[in-house]
């Protein structure tokens, strides 16, 4: 399992655990101090990642995450996408 850490300037710490098979990330663990309204939805969002290409731009992966109708405080889409592409090698 890959993994990487993100620290948003004056925020929160975004961390990432992600599993890839055949090109796609296959599971995606996001953890961290920030929080998410309502919390119930930490799940749909990491299954928002899963299935993308391992080589995703940044602008797609917070295009997932933007699908889900949740509300990220202390952090952004920006940042999850920050620390996945960390935790692929990038």
């Amino acid at each position: 399992m890959d993994e990487a850490s993100h620290k948003v300037p004056d925020g929160k710490m975004v961390n990432i655990k992600l599993q890839t098979h055949e090109g796609v990330l296959t599971h995606v663990e996001l953890r961290g101090d920030f929080f998410i309204e309502p919390a119930e939805k930490l799940s749909e969002l990491e299954d928002a990642l899963n299935g993308l290409p391992i080589d995703a731009d940044k602008q797609d992966i917070v295009d997932s995450i933007e699908s889900v109708d949740v509300e990220l405080i202390g952090f952004s889409a920006e940042d999850i996408a920050e620390a996945i592409r960390k935790a692929m090698g990038e």
